[in-house]
């Protein structure tokens, strides 16, 4: 170890030798510097253990009979080659990596690896626009929409989802599969996951020459996540930030436009062509229902302040379209019949409303409800 130590302790790049199977022997000042590990952490450890090392493209690298080993028991020349090597920190860090094998009997070193940064470039993301509300679309800059045999099936899409609420972190490939497959056994469900990262891949990038070198899908030690959260445009994202702009506006004709203009985003349930598959759909599902319905019952009222009553109507009309039991939502739906003098649709918007509350929840309406119910027909 001595002569390792006198040619390469000095360098200005990261050195660390390790013995023939993968065991680090050496570990200079720079790769400290580098890399963030001390010497006392390094040695001893393996390489691969201790690195993580990944391709630029994010797929596994260093192994315990990585393609750097295997090269040099077959007297193959090593050129050097970029790798991203997991910090102390647990980022990764693009290098560029050179190999230097040693001659047998010069100590217990296999090889010895230099090691110095690389300028990352900035990955270029072409940002996608994203639709959750409804049945999922994806559309990419140049307006073409995500579509395809491989788009059609289910578990991509699911996939695609489910990594997008994600916003960029990453999830790990056990998660995945209870996520997609929890009735499988592992092998099987590895051997469908696999195939659906291929798939959902393809479908993102058809043009790629290789899969597993796409800008979007990235698998990084033992987790997946999708790349550039921040640049892509979500529906849900412009929804929630709409309305929220909306309640916060003072000027009640400003208001209105603002709650259409984020209104119109909801073109149906969340992800509604995959309620049945998970449960983390079905509650992200009502949690935005909800806002949409209340959002609605918002620019109803504001609709009625501004003496606009047959907006007011119809919108008082779309709350229960999709929930029957809103009692309040029905009886100010009630009162503005009575208002346009039409009591017979009144009484039967009550009459619909005991039907459901019975049916769905198996209770009666309210006393508040009932009066109102009673003055209209005492009325006709």
């Amino acid at each position: 170890m001595t002569a390792i130590k006198h040619f390469f302790s000095k360098t200005g790049d990261g050195a660390w030798s390790v013995a023939e199977d993968g065991q680090i022997l050496f570990w200079n000042g720079a790769a400290v510097d580098l890399l963030g590990y001390s010497a006392e952490e390094a040695v001893n450890t393996y390489c691969w253990q201790l690195l993580g090392g990944l391709t630029p493209q994010g797929e596994p690298y260093c192994a315990p009979n990585c393609p750097v080993r295997q090269n040099i028991k077959q007297g193959i020349p090593v050129t050097s080659f970029d790798v991203q090597l997991r910090h102390r920190s647990g980022h990764y860090l693009l290098t560029n990596m050179s190999t230097i094998p040693m001659p047998p009997g010069l100590d217990d070193s296999f090889l010895v690896h230099l090691l110095r940064l690389r300028q990352q470039k900035r990955q270029t993301y072409q940002p996608f626009r994203i639709y959750l509300l409804g049945p999922l679309v994806v559309t990419r800059q140049d307006g073409s929409q995500v579509e395809g045999p491989l788009w059609n099936r289910v578990k991509t899409r699911a996939l695609m989802a489910y990594l997008v609420m994600q916003k960029g972190a990453a999830v790990s490939r056990e998660q995945i599969l209870q996520m997609l497959w929890p009735d499988l056994g592992f092998k099987a469900a590895m051997h469908n996951l696999n195939t659906t990262v291929y798939n959902l891949r393809r479908s993102l990038e058809p043009k790629l020459e290789k899969a597993s070198q796409s800008r979007y899908l990235l698998y990084q030690n033992g987790c997946y996540r999708l790349a550039g959260a921040k640049e892509h445009w979500l529906d849900i994202d412009a929804f929630e930030c709409g309305i929220r702009r909306a309640r916060q506006e003072t000027d009640p004709e400003t208001a209105v436009k603002l709650y259409k203009t984020a209104l119109a985003l909801y073109r149906g349930d969340y992800l509604f062509d995959l309620t049945d598959m998970h449960s983390w759909v079905r509650d992200q599902q009502f949690r935005l229902q909800e806002i949409y319905l209340t959002a609605l019952a918002d620019l109803a009222h504001l609709y009625e302040k501004l003496d606009a009553v047959e907006e007011a109507v119809d919108t008082y009309q779309q709350i229960l379209a999709i929930d029957c039991c809103q009692e309040t939502s029905c009886r100010k739906l009630m009162s503005l019949f009575i208002k346009l003098g039409k009591r017979s649709e009144a009484i039967q918007v009550c009459q619909r409303l005991t039907q459901c509350l019975a049916d769905e929840l198996d209770i009666l309406i309210s006393d508040q409800t009932r009066v109102l119910y009673e003055k209209i027909r005492g009325a006709v």
